[in-house]
């Protein structure tokens, strides 16, 4: 039997995001950093790739502010400076887990990501972040022939929908092609396993992460201002994501700014993971500045809950 110093192994919880219901919506690994220790980067890589979920959380030991956590976000290739289901995940696992003593009432928490600062509000499992945002919408969109050539199922769906498809980065380094489809149905035709989006071209100086990200309108209620979407994230390297919070908020702020007015607060309800039978929902509030023309406040709601916990020996 192999045995592993006690000293050198760190606490871990697994959840799964963006549901109440264990084994649905899209997993996500929480590493507790050891207190007066540190890290490298590479170990957190291959702790990332150990796991192979779309993201793990890298959690900083707490200071003298019992509410403001640092963490780190890697993929299994790279450190992200921001992501959604990280955010949500770590959030109801400080409010519900050993870190908290209140956990059946409403708590405020700040994380500190590579992206800026997150101030939310959670209430037993459900997590509401301000998040950051610096939204870009490049000025090239992508050709629709650059989204047949990935899907090619797509050319039998019908003629009308062949327009180029936006670029928009919710923060630099997080970047989506937001690719829209008539029908919800539209969806299941969506293959894996197909080549990269090509043809992106990004602002100058905005060059980053990019995936497409698929969406069809349910429905809209356009006196409530509340827009209800299911979406398919698949892309080449990462494969098919369950849920996807930084997505979900660029696609939200997009159609925000194409219906909004000044000041006005957008909702959204958003469905994803249907066909691998990981229903998740993300709820995304967008309200708009003064003018109209931009985005003043980004809120990413959802649940959690967790499915594991143990020690890792690093």
């Amino acid at each position: 039997m192999v045995r592993a110093h006690p000293d050198a192994s760190v606490r871990y919880v697994t959840l799964d995001v963006f549901t109440q219901e264990r084994f649905k919506g899209n997993p996500l690994a929480i590493v507790e950093m050891p207190l007066g220790g540190e890290l490298s980067p590479e170990t957190k890589q291959r702790i990332a790739r150990e796991f192979n979920f779309s993201e793990t959380v890298f959690l900083h030991p707490r200071s003298s502010e019992l509410s403001r956590r640092t963490i780190d976000i890697f993929t299994t290739t790279q450190e992200l400076p921001f992501a959604g289901h990280p955010t949500i995940g770590t959030l109801v696992y400080l409010c519900t887990g050993a870190d908290s003593a209140k956990e059946n009432e409403t708590q405020s928490f700040t994380l500190q990501t590579k992206a800026g600062l997150i101030k939310a509000n959670v209430s037993g499992d459900i997590a509401e972040a301000s998040i950051p945002h610096n939204v870009r919408v490049h000025k090239i969109h992508v050709p629709w022939q650059s989204i047949l050539n990935a899907q090619p199922s797509l050319r039998s769906a019908e003629a009308g929908f062949s327009t180029p498809c936006p670029l928009v980065s919710i923060v630099k380094g997080m970047t989506f092609v937001l690719v829209e489809l008539p029908h919800v149905e539209d969806l299941a035709a969506l293959t894996l396993g197909g080549p990269r989006v090509d043809s992106v071209e990004w602002d100058q100086g905005w060059e980053s992460f990019t995936a497409p990200y698929f969406y069809a309108i349910v429905s809209e209620d356009e006196e409530a201002r509340h827009v209800a979407v299911r979406v398919r994230m698949i892309e080449s390297t990462v494969g098919e994501d369950p849920a996807t919070g930084s997505a979900a908020s660029a696609l939200s702020t997009y159609l925000a700014l194409q219906r909004g007015t000044a000041r006005s607060t957008y909702s959204f309800s958003i469905e994803q993971g249907v066909e691998m039978e990981r229903h998740s929902e993300i709820g995304v509030k967008v309200t708009l500045n003064d003018s109209g023309d931009g985005v003043q406040d980004v809120v990413l709601a959802g649940s959690a809950v967790l499915v594991s916990e143990g020690r890792l020996y690093v």
